[in-house]
């Protein structure tokens, strides 16, 4: 998909659905933070399926994992204004298990989970109407 404007480049994909895909942000590289995996550092994308960190070396390292809200907290200030409400959810949840960032695709949004030894609590917060609500299966 095209933007009608003869001076403009812009395209968009669409996706499998028919649906217009939405704009992308530009990576937002994290230098202080290294990849376990490899000597790279890790640069936050926004890819189809919402916010992730993925090494810069990438295809080389194909390192890739789901930012903790406490690290987009830490680097808010390079954050695009469209994310910037992510730095704002909660860093723990009850019981002090750090956040992670995560994607529904059944609703189509951006939500935080809590893991505890790489695996879910069950605990989650979503943004609604200009606030996070908690939500606990």
């Amino acid at each position: 998909m095209a933007c009608t404007n003869d001076e403009c480049k812009n395209t968009r994909k669409i996706l499998r659905n028919g649906e217009v895909a939405p704009p992308k942000e530009d990576p937002v590289p994290l230098p202080e933070l290294p990849c376990e995996k490899s000597d790279a550092y890790f640069v936050l994308r926004d890819g189809a399926a919402g916010v992730f960190l993925a090494a810069n070396t990438f295809p080389k390292s194909r390192e890739t994992r789901a930012p903790l809200v406490e690290e987009l907290y830490r680097f808010r200030d390079r954050l695009p204004e469209k994310l910037r409400y992510l730095a704002d959810a909660p860093q723990q949840d009850p019981e002090g298990n750090k956040t992670l960032v995560r994607f529904s695709r059944k609703t189509k949004q951006q939500y935080v989970a809590s893991e505890k030894e790489g695996k879910a609590t069950g605990w989650s917060a979503f943004f609604i109407d200009g606030k996070w609500t908690e939500a606990k299966k």
